[in-house]
Parts: structure tokens; sequence; C-alpha cells
């Protein structure tokens, strides 16, 4: 028999599964649907690290929604430690689901905006800060599809130009970061320029963009010195 799918609810959400990194990840509309272009993100920091020997890295993420980020690192990084955060406690409930699930250890939840609830003693502790975060404009998600619209909307959209929550995270990421760390974060199609802007205003170094499949530069990092 045939499975007919909805025109506007995503196949995942029907589904309830979403495959990622050989992972069945669980779905639901409480979460946004991982994409291809976040293992980019994933796997540059995993490589990142190993180039420098961090085979035990602390790790701080920003926006975890189904947990994807700390699975993948973890799989990749097994004794790598993550704290990956949320301002969704629906999120962090799935996120929680998929960890139990498939997690090989070493990955706390916390319920957060963005930095705001990370308490101070835990500044400068982090060798990396990760962030797949909202950054679709006001224009671009007036202009999307009705599947992508059947996502959490606070998962996606950040500002006039997607770029409020990529803001914070050029502010406050240095201060969680020890000397020597790095910060990495997933942007959209059109905004390497403005965030390498971003971190350098903020004195991160050896600023560097790393190309999707379709050519896009999709991840940025950089570096705190001192």
């Amino acid at each position: 028999m045939i499975r007919e799918y909805s025109e506007t609810v995503p196949v995942q959400y029907e589904d309830g599964i979403a495959r990622f990194m050989e992972m069945d990840i669980l779905v639901d509309p409480r979460v946004f649907i991982p994409r291809p272009e976040t293992e980019l993100l994933i796997r540059t920091v995993v490589a990142l690290c190993q180039d420098r020997s961090l085979l035990c890295p602390r790790i701080l993420e920003v926006g975890t929604g189904s947990g994807i980020i700390p699975l993948g690192v973890t799989r990749l990084l097994p004794a790598a430690g993550v704290l990956s955060v949320d301002i969704s406690a629906d999120a962090l409930d799935v996120a929680g689901r998929n960890i139990e699930k498939l997690g090989t250890g070493g990955i706390e939840l916390l319920q957060s905006d963005m930095f705001g609830s990370i308490g101070a003693e835990l500044e400068g502790t982090f060798d990396v800060v990760i962030s797949n975060p909202p950054y679709v404009s006001d224009k671009d998600y007036a202009e999307a599809d009705a599947w992508v619209k059947a996502e959490p909307m606070k998962a996606l959209r950040s500002g006039a130009e997607g770029m409020d929550h990529l803001k914070i995270l050029a502010a406050s990421g240095g201060r969680f970061l020890r000397p020597g760390g790095f910060i990495s974060v997933e942007i959209g199609y059109d905004q390497a320029g403005k965030t390498k802007r971003l971190f350098a205003e903020k004195n991160f170094t050896g600023i560097k963009s790393f190309f999707d499949t379709n050519g896009y530069e999709r991840v940025i990092t950089g570096w705190k010195h001192g």
C-alpha cells in the first residue's frame, strides 16, 4: 500500500522521525527538522577539536532543538562534554528523549534564552561555543513554503535581516570561552559577510568560512585569544 502524505505537513512530522548522521531522530511540531547543513557544522567543530588534540572538549551549544548537535558531536568525540541550552521546554523534552535513546553520555540540558540562564561561574570555561540559531529573515520567512511554516517559528525567524540571534552569539559567546577557544555557527545563505564583521568587531580572530554542498558559506568560526 502506498502511503499518502500531506502537502502542508512535513513527512518527518507525520513519521515522527528524521534521519540525520545515520541516526533516527525523534521529531514533532515542537522542534525544527534537522537539515544536512548542520552536519557540516558538527563535522567542522569536531575536525577543529581533533586538529588541536582537544579529544575531551567542553562545549556549550546554544539552541539545541531536537538535540542533533550534541548527539552528532559526541558520536564523533565520545569524551566530549556538552551543555546544550534552549529557550523552549518543549524542545528540551524532545532533545531529552533523543539523548536518552541515542546519547553516549556527557550531554547536559538547560532551559535558557540564549546565554541568559547560564551561570557566571561557567564564564571562561568552554573550549567551544556552537550554535545553529534561528537565522531566517522576515522577508525569507514570508516567502517560505507551507512545509517550512509548519515548523516552530521561533526556531526559524530572527528579525528583519535574520541576524538577531547571531548578534547575541557574537556579543556574548566569547565571555564563555576560555582563551584559545572558538565559536562556530551555522548561518543563512547570504549572511557570511555580516557574520564575519560581527565576529571581528567582538575581537574574534582567525575567522574562517566553511562551504556547504551548494557553494554557500554556511559555517563561520572565530577564535578567542588573550
